[in-house]
């Protein structure tokens, strides 16, 4: 079981039967005008208003996603479509609580191995100076694909390479976001001062590689506009249901389901949760089950159907890193 992060980073609860490890996701911090509109990386002219259920712009490597200026309203999820009550399964968006995004590009993949090798083997040249705990690997094995996730790195290893790569793709550390406090502007790139990073400043005026806040991730691994299927409305804007995967049709079969939620038996939950991730075992209503043939590594990364945003693997495959719990 492996951890790995894209740039996004979580080690969300959401990651639905996830292997365990250490990857990350990829957010650039980018500067916008004005709450009410986009606009381009460069700060230029603003384009149509956000729509109250948000949209989103396909960026290439990235996608732009661009939240409803309103926020988005909270609620109480049904109690009895969750494997359990505590807080964890009830996600971000909750009663009493309204959140709001500024627009935000998210990366559309896990960070692969191939990426996050190129920036460490840049980063820990004696010049530019970074220095990392854990030197990372590819996907579950060690030995996969080059475009598996990177796996075995640690939070303060992602927050360091943030900077690293801000640093290696602007030829300046002026816009790297994290910092060893607000009033100390020293760039982090020690991942071994685990003092610093516990300590990261995270100055949002930079323009910079950083990871997802929380809400971040968990608004771009359920947000389905204006589709409510299998989804909750959460004021303007349908979110995937809590008890599914991201971007799938269907809830994930499992034992605290009190009936079988659709036609077509619990083979079919499989089916579609199979279709969205990468994952090792299913319900079929009695037991669980292992996947055959037998799921025991990681994949690369867009092996499954992206969601609704154009984002891969925001279920299954890794578990992944955010800046916050």
């Amino acid at each position: 079981m492996q951890r790995g992060f894209q740039m996004k980073t979580s080690n969300s609860k959401h990651k639905a039967f996830a292997f365990l490890g250490a990857a990350f996701v990829l957010l650039i911090a980018l500067l916008f005008t004005a709450c009410t509109d986009s606009s381009d990386a460069s700060g230029g002219t603003p384009s149509t208003p956000i729509p109250p259920e948000g949209s989103f712009e396909d960026a290439g490597a990235f996608v732009k996603i661009l939240p409803p200026t309103t926020g988005t309203e909270g609620l109480v999820p049904d109690p009895s479509s969750l494997p359990g009550n505590d807080p964890k399964w009830k996600g971000v968006f909750i009663a009493g609580r309204k959140v709001k995004l500024s627009p935000y590009v998210l990366g559309k993949t896990e960070v692969t191995y191939k990426l996050w090798k190129e920036v460490y083997d840049w980063a820990v040249k004696p010049e530019n100076g970074y220095t990392f705990q854990n030197a990372g690997k590819k996907g579950s094995s060690g030995t996969g694909s080059e475009d598996e996730p990177v796996t075995t790195i640690n939070w303060r290893d992602c927050i360091v390479w943030c900077n690293a790569y801000t640093q290696m793709t602007t030829g300046s550390d002026a816009e790297c976001v994290y910092r060893k406090s607000e009033t100390d502007t020293t760039v982090l790139k020690n991942s071994t001062a685990e003092a610093d990073c516990d300590a990261a400043y995270a100055d949002m005026d930079k323009k910079g590689y950083r990871l997802p806040t929380e809400a971040e991730w968990e608004y771009a691994a359920r947000w389905q506009g204006n589709d409510n299927t299998n989804a909750v409305r959460y004021g303007d804007v349908w979110l995937t249901e809590l008890n599914s995967a991201s971007g799938a049709k269907k809830p994930i079969g499992f034992k605290e389901l009190p009936i079988l939620p659709v036609e077509g038996g619990w083979e079919s939950l499989r089916d579609e949760l199979t279709r969205v991730a990468v994952y090792d075992k299913w319900w079929d209503g009695s037991t669980i089950q292992q996947q055959d043939p037998k799921i025991t590594k990681t994949a690369p990364v867009e092996s499954k159907a992206a969601n609704a945003l154009g984002l891969y693997d925001m279920s299954g495959n890794v578990l992944e890193w955010c800046f916050d719990w």
